[in-house]
């Protein structure tokens, strides 16, 4: 293999493969990428089994071949030659991959591609389309709300869930519960499928690094128990979550009881202040709502704090309390001037709303004060 190439151009492909994929593994093979000289293409490829990130760069291809190399070591060779000139790479007999640039040379021990893992192609029967942006808005609107604890296996991804009616995504991690909601995605059938926060997070990543135009797509392909994102020059692909999905239709409050609307922004900023006089330990901030008011405070062995907001509420006095962080997480992903807050009761799923915006709602499980 002997290639031509620019910094720039290199290291951009390099960062794009390698943010998202797991560094923790027995296998010393995994902590390598992929690098293949194709026909005035390099194709850069990472995978720790679970996920594999493929990205092709422009390059001058001089002679085609592989090699794989340790990707910590080698991008920072990449990040530390010279701006202004051209990287020129190639392999000799012994594995070894020769980098210079300028006056600089490096070499690195490489291994051969037959000994870097197989990344198995998704087939594309079952294919739809999406707005990438769109895509983007779903994913990060939700993803907040699911499971970081790798003991609720099943709960670590989001449920994207595709029907004649309509298409939803959903995550949850057992308190709190996120639902972004779509027309049916057309020329696609029906799926129910679990997709790892990881990657989705990893393609909004390079969502915004793309910066795709108003008439950009990116493919999406669902496979028995892969999937796979494709946009440009880059493909992402995934095993999914095997297992059932809670039923998060239960969860959804169909009876208000009690409601009330109040501007997103100062909410938010008031709940904030709170939450600074809370330990970390059986945190809550409490919200009072009476005669057009709802008054918020929380409390410490060190702080107090209470704050007031105007809210339209003639109902009977109500008292609830929450775990600051849900309500803080909901609030910065919600994008109209107003919220609503509808309940049945204080021990129940309280339903939150974007007020005029049909796509997203919340629910969050209250705590005992």
């Amino acid at each position: 293999m002997k290639i031509n190439i620019t910094k720039s151009t290199f290291l951009e492909g390099i960062q794009i493969v390698s943010s998202g994929v797991s560094s923790r593994t027995t296998l010393p093979i995994l902590h390598n990428f992929l690098i293949e000289a194709q026909a005035g293409k390099l194709k850069l490829v990472r995978t720790d089994m679970e996920m594999a990130t493929i990205h092709y760069v422009n390059a001058e291809v001089e002679e085609e071949g592989s090699i794989t190399v340790p990707i910590k070591e080698f991008s920072e060779i990449i990040k530390n030659l010279p701006d202004d000139k051209e990287i020129n790479l190639y392999t000799d007999e012994n594995n070894k991959f020769h980098i210079k640039s300028g006056k600089s040379k490096f070499w690195v021990i490489g291994t051969p591609k037959s000994e870097y893992p197989a990344i198995p192609e998704v087939e594309r029967t079952n294919s739809v389309s999406l707005s990438p942006l769109e895509l983007q808005d779903m994913v990060v609107k939700t993803a907040f709300s699911a499971s970081t604890q790798e003991t609720r296996y099943i709960l670590n991804g989001l449920l994207w869930n595709n029907t004649p009616e309509k298409f939803e995504v959903v995550a949850t991690d057992g308190g709190r519960l996120a639902v972004a909601s779509h027309a049916s995605l057309p020329g696609s059938n029906e799926f129910k499928i679990i997709i790892p926060t990881k990657i989705l997070n990893e393609v909004c990543r390079y969502i915004t690094i793309a910066k795709p135009g108003k008439d950009d797509m990116i493919e999406v392909n669902v496979a028995s128990n892969q999937v796979s994102f494709m946009m440009k020059e880059t493909t992402f692909i995934s095993r999914l979550i095997e297992g059932n999905f809670p039923n998060y239709n239960q969860v959804i409050p169909t009876k208000k009881n009690l409601g009330f609307e109040v501007f997103t922004k100062d909410l938010l900023a008031s709940t904030r202040r709170a939450k600074l006089c809370i330990g970390e330990f059986g945190a809550l901030v409490k919200f009072k709502l009476e005669n057009n008011n709802l008054t918020i405070s929380a409390n410490s062995q060190k702080m107090d704090f209470t704050d007031e907001l105007p809210v339209e509420y003639t109902q009977e006095a109500f008292d609830v309390a929450f775990n600051p962080d849900y309500i803080i997480d909901v609030l910065k992903n919600i994008a109209t001037e107003k919220v609503s807050f509808s309940f049945v009761n204080a021990s129940q799923p309280v339903l939150v709303e974007p007020v005029g915006d049909t796509m997203f709602k919340y629910v969050i499980m209250p705590v005992r004060a």
